[in-house]
């Protein structure tokens, strides 16, 4: 299963090396670079900041591509999959439902995000973006972040991008971070908002996307002691 996982994920690297013109995956593995996990409130750009540490240090972000690995991991379609991220269902629901229409459970997701998420971390020079990534990652040196913002900015944004009126977007967003709350809660017993649990809290209505982006590296490049191309 471990080669399966390691498989999957280089190939998820090598096809990120090619558009982004780097160099073979050999020439990495003298220095592992620890990686750096976003956790975020919806509508806070942690996405977008990671998107754009992806092309600002070269490392390789893990959103939508995560949900990829975990579905070929398993076997299971990326819609099937989609249904589960970052979200919790009661045991029973999950079980049955995942037996009768034989679709991937809540403790299949887990299991493999976990896998995943383990062999990322072994490849390094990697951004995962939340599914609680920072209580996985097992490297005291990577780097912990968490990006929130104001709810009301956030729903005056999201409503703005999405086209929607006030009352939408907040219950979209309360609905987003709920889950989210509730994924790490059972999961991982931990409180996705205590502070204790990051290295850096970033407030994106305080600072620029360049702002966050240039305090990231900082915090990195100190907790690491390794310089980042940038």
């Amino acid at each position: 299963m471990a080669r399966k996982i390691e498989k999957i994920i280089e190939e998820q690297f090598q096809t990120w090396r090619h558009s982004h013109d780097h160099a073979k995956l050999k020439s990495s593995k003298k220095k592992v670079f620890p990686i750096i996990t976003i956790s975020r409130e919806f509508g806070a750009r942690g996405a977008a900041l990671a998107e754009y540490l992806e092309n600002k240090i070269e490392f390789k972000m893990w959103d939508k591509d995560l949900i990829r690995s975990i579905a070929k991991e398993i076997g299971g379609g990326v819609r099937s999959v989609e249904t589960l991220d970052e979200r919790h269902q009661q045991m029973m629901q999950d079980t049955v439902t995942g037996f009768l229409m034989n679709i991937p459970t809540n403790v299949t997701y887990l299991r493999s995000l976990t896998r995943v998420i383990k062999t990322i971390e072994g490849f390094g020079k990697s951004i995962v973006v939340g599914r609680g990534a920072n209580y996985i990652c097992q490297n005291p040196n990577a780097l912990h972040v968490r990006v929130v913002c104001p709810l009301n900015l956030r729903i005056t944004e999201y409503a703005k991008r999405e086209n929607l009126n006030q009352n939408e977007a907040r219950l979209i967003i309360e609905r987003k971070d709920r889950e989210r709350e509730d994924f790490i809660k059972q999961n991982f017993h931990k409180n996705v908002s205590n502070p204790a649990d990051y290295d850096l809290i970033l407030n994106s209505e305080t600072f620029s996307m360049v702002q966050m982006a240039e305090l990231v590296i900082s915090a990195y490049e100190k907790k690491t002691g390794m310089k980042l191309n940038n």
